[in-house]
């Protein structure tokens, strides 16, 4: 568990420097002076339906690559192994599928959206190239995991990305570049990190290509047609789910409202920086203590996950909630995103309930029982695609937040009763309790102390005041055996 601890740590540490280029994005983004809600809601919704396009064109690839990675580098010479090119051939005829299928629907999409969101009609086909990269860039991460890369794919599409968008980014603030062009840009960012990702494979010898079928694929060629046919379903209802938002918001409601439950999405992603890092590093061990009927491994690893992450995830939540209000005025952001706060606390109590049960999904996706994983996520998207239709109609833009909030509690439920009724896992423990109480109690204390404050001070001095009065207890009561280790390091690490 050192090893996963330690490396989930330099993950997140580059996945939370993206958080801070993010952030600084998110400000040039938002300023009332230089992007209006509706552009910021642009470049949101091109990335939700390019991730959405590249669900479709995967055909299940990812999640091939992160299955049978070890079945074929235990019994393939790197020559003959060709798990990636497999991967490739497959993807990108389902990518050319894709592109053919979106011209065809090209009248049903103008009509969608011509009304409520023109922007959007104009730049739509920009989806291509973004599309293209991402789908590419998802083959070679997922392909990477397998060399235990997680850390550095973290850092290429949490921190790279997010520094190339900042670069475009200013070049439009200051009028170096038109609007135009700043969207030609945007559609290529993942082309960046592919590119350094694939050099890097290739430099280290690692990058395997062969165009026969080899033995290990025609020996398990049955169970990867069915790996194959069920993923690419359980691909697409995953980011069917995360998509819907933006796109019943574009074409109920205008890119205005799209932007700003965006910009809270956004900030609820940053409680889930943590939840990232520990996926990208978890997943080859558990698919390896899968293989070698390790119980006990992925038990540890479920218990210490769930704890680990609650802590993180109210952390973060209760720090943005204090500062909310504040931050917007102080920042002189578009006062437009202040709308956004009741939406922000209901998907932040959604990234919590999904942080505290922990890697679940994880644990059954990489287990034989991974069509459960199925089922149980083409049930949350039947659920959440006409709950958020129906409450975007009938409550605008909290809608789509209250669908997130009913379905994936039932969602997460399911999970949790499965790994106990199949392998007596659970993750809570009484120190779920504690942490939950301590944080509440830390964000009373500090709200009663600065409510009828604001201004510069009064963020810095809200956010340091809760973090003692979090931090501390939290240690004290050793909520996590990984808490401990490691503030101790960073302890030592200071001094130094």
């Amino acid at each position: 568990m050192s090893q996963i601890r330690k490396k989930s740590l330099r993950a997140a540490t580059w996945i939370y420097a993206g958080f801070l280029v993010g952030a600084l994005n998110t400000y040039l983004f938002t300023h009332q002076d230089w992007f209006g809600t509706d552009q910021y809601g642009l470049t949101r919704s091109l990335l939700d339906i390019s991730m959405l396009l590249c669900a479709f064109s995967t055909l299940g690839t990812t999640n091939f690559l992160i299955k049978f990675f070890p079945y074929y580098a235990d019994n393939l010479d790197s020559k003959k192994n060709d798990i990636l090119s497999l991967a490739l051939a497959i993807a990108i005829g389902g990518f050319i599928l894709t592109t053919i299928s979106l011209f065809v629907l090209q009248p049903v999409i103008i009509q969608k959206f011509s009304t409520n969101s023109p922007l959007l009609v104009e730049y739509f086909y920009y989806v291509i190239p973004l599309t293209f990269f991402i789908l590419l860039y998802n083959l070679l991460e997922a392909y990477s995991y397998g060399f235990e890369k997680g850390v550095l794919t973290s850092l290429l599409k949490e921190t790279v990305v997010r520094f190339y968008t900042t670069i475009i980014v200013v070049l439009k603030v200051f009028n170096f570049i038109d609007f135009k062009l700043f969207m030609i840009l945007f559609a290529l960012q993942y082309a960046v990190v592919t590119l350094i990702l694939m050099f890097h494979l290739k430099k280290e010898g690692k990058l395997w290509l062969s165009f026969k079928f080899s033995n290990v694929t025609k020996k398990y060629r049955k169970k990867i047609f069915a790996l194959l046919s069920l993923t690419f379903v359980v691909i697409i209802i995953s980011v069917l789910r995360q998509s819907i938002d933006s796109l019943v918001l574009a074409a109920k409601q205008d890119l205005n409202k799209v932007g700003i439950f965006g910009f809270s999405q956004y900030l609820v992603s940053v409680m889930q920086a943590p939840f990232r890092s520990l996926v990208a590093i978890t997943i080859p061990v558990l698919s390896r203590a899968w293989k070698d009927k390790n119980v006990k491994e992925i038990n540890r690893i479920y218990h210490r996950s769930s704890i680990n992450l609650l802590t993180f995830a109210l952390f973060i939540f209760f720090a943005i909630w204090l500062n909310f209000d504040n931050a917007i005025v102080t920042f002189h952001m578009n006062r437009n995103y202040l709308e956004g706060k009741e939406i922000l606390f209901i998907l932040g109590m959604v990234t919590v309930i999904e942080m505290g049960t922990g890697v679940n999904a994880q644990i059954i996706g990489t287990s034989v029982y991974w069509r459960f994983e199925l089922w149980t996520s083409l049930l949350l998207t039947i659920m959440i695609i006409p709950l958020s239709y129906y409450l975007t109609v009938r409550y605008g833009i909290m809608g789509p937040a209250l669908a997130n909030l009913i379905s994936f509690s039932v969602y997460n439920f399911l999970r949790f009763w499965f790994l106990w009724k199949k392998f007596h896992m659970q993750p809570f423990t009484k120190k779920t309790a504690e942490v939950i109480l301590i944080s509440l109690a830390a964000y009373f204390g500090v709200y009663f102390i600065f409510r009828n404050n604001t201004g510069w001070l009064a963020l810095f001095g809200c956010t340091a005041l809760f973090a003692v009065f979090f931090a501390i207890p939290v240690y004290l009561r050793n909520i996590s055996p990984d808490v401990k280790p490691v503030i101790n390091s960073l302890v030592k690490k200071f001094r130094k």
